[in-house]
């Protein structure tokens, strides 16, 4: 049976995982636990880890800001050009296929009947 130390500890690293840590990353925490904290974080391991995946997670929210900055651009690039030459290029694929003829509504079973009637 396991008791309310163990507790402790799955709960911890699974809220450190669940903010996306790994679970090399949860060490520091786990150790913290194991030296009779009450809470994982409140050694200077454990703020240290909190540090480094702030710093990690900076880095990788400016790799998206900068991938988004350049996918407006080429939009942005995309759209005018669009504009620029929307009398000179031919139609859209789409744009250029015929109009189907509207399929002739066929008489309804009441309608067939009363059509004989006249």
């Amino acid at each position: 049976m396991y008791g309310a130390a163990d507790l402790r500890l799955v709960r911890q690293i699974r809220a450190l995982q669940e903010v996306g840590f790994g679970l090399e990353e949860t060490r520091p925490f786990v150790e913290c636990l194991r030296a009779g904290h009450e809470e994982g974080d409140t050694c200077p391991a454990s703020l240290g880890g909190y540090r480094r995946k702030l710093t990690e997670m900076d880095a990788l929210v400016a790799q998206v800001l900068a991938a988004r900055a350049r996918v407006a651009a080429q939009l942005a690039r995309a759209e005018e050009a669009v504009r620029a030459l929307a009398g000179a290029a031919p139609p859209e694929p789409g744009c250029a296929l015929a109009p189907v003829p509207p399929v002739p509504a066929t008489p309804t079973a009441e309608e067939t009947r009363h059509a004989g009637h006249h």
